[in-house]
Formats: C-alpha cells, structure tokens, sequence
C-alpha cells in the first residue's frame, strides 16, 4: 500500500475493506449453510470430546490388516453421524478383490473408486474385472486406468477381480447411507431355497 492509500493492485483502501466484508459474509454464509445441511442430515453438531471443543471432528479409522491388503469400514455410527459409509483397501495381487464372492444388491447408491498408489504415475496399476448384474446375467467390466463405478440403489454388482497387479491401488466405495446394508439373494430367491 502507497501512502495515498492503493493497494499494489491499484485500488484503494476502502475496496480493499469491502471486498474483506464480502469475503467474510461469503464464508459467514457458508459455514451457516453447512451448519444447515448438517442439521438436516442429522450429523452430530456436538464436536466436545472433553479434552478440546473439536476434539469429536478427529476420528482414528479402524484400519486392520486382512491377508496381504490393509482395510478399513466407517460408517454414520463412527463417523460422528455423517450420512454414508466408506470401506477402503488395497489390491495388492491377481485374484478375488473384496469379501463379495458372487453379486448383491443394495438399496442405496455406491460408487466404488480404483485409484493407483504412486503419485508420481497416476495411473492404476493393475487390470480389474467388475461385474454388474444379477447372478447368470452379470456382464464384465475390465478397466486398467483409475475408474470409478457408480452402483445405484437396487442394481446387482461384483464379485470383483484383479486380473493383472503391478503395483498396489486403491479400492474404496463410498455409500449413501448410514446403515451398511447388502443381500446375496432377492426376497423371491430366499422363500424358494
């Protein structure tokens, strides 16, 4: 700022303080904004842990080892309410990847990320076969770039599988929902067994 009151960029002390307002009341009604959405979606507005004020906004994930990949499964109940559900893990060879061994359903939406390991090459590292469709009718899906399915509520998916793995990459799907839910067979299926 010069001495008759610019800025370098050649305006002036007052625009310079109008535009600080506008910011502030531009992030004043952000943070309402997302104070009402939480509301609305029922996140925990309580962030004390009783040892700091946002404490409660840090959660430690629970991440275990399971055979040669690492995982984790956070739902609304760990995440402090928040409306979804997050599993995340590692392919780490050619075979199985996930629990599904055969397809199921939800009813709610999934999306289902393959992101590579290595932030200097972006690329993912391995070759997968997603299948979507009920049993007998599942179609193949085989990708080898980062890809991110998207499964919405009441269509069949997986099993999945990593046909060729150079390197580790990541899995990880994301769930509209609060209440991780799956079934192997539909209603009709299970009353015929």
């Amino acid at each position: 700022m010069n001495r008759d009151g610019e800025i370098a960029d050649g305006s002036t002390r007052r625009v310079f303080v109008r535009q600080l307002a506008v910011g502030g009341a531009s992030l004043a009604a952000a943070g309402a904004m997302f104070g009402a959405v939480a509301e609305a979606q029922n996140v925990a507005r309580e962030t004390s842990d009783g040892e700091s004020r946002y404490g409660k906004c840090i959660v430690p994930l629970p991440v275990r080892k399971m055979g040669e990949t690492v995982m984790f499964s956070a739902g609304a109940d760990l995440l402090n309410g928040f409306p979804c559900n997050i599993i995340y893990a590692f392919g780490t060879q050619v075979g199985p990847l996930g629990l599904s061994r055969e397809p199921h359903v939800h009813d709610h939406d999934e999306v289902i990320y393959f992101i590579g390991s290595d932030p200097a090459d972006p690329e993912l590292g391995a070759t997968v076969n997603f299948k979507i469709g009920p049993r007998g009718g599942e179609e193949d899906h085989v990708f080898s770039a980062p890809t991110a399915v998207v499964i919405p509520g009441g269509v069949w998916h997986c099993p999945m599988e990593t046909l060729r793995c150079d390197r580790p990459f990541l899995c990880m799907a994301v769930s509209l929902t609060t209440q991780y839910e799956f079934r192997y067979t539909d209603e009709k299926e299970q009353t015929e067994r």
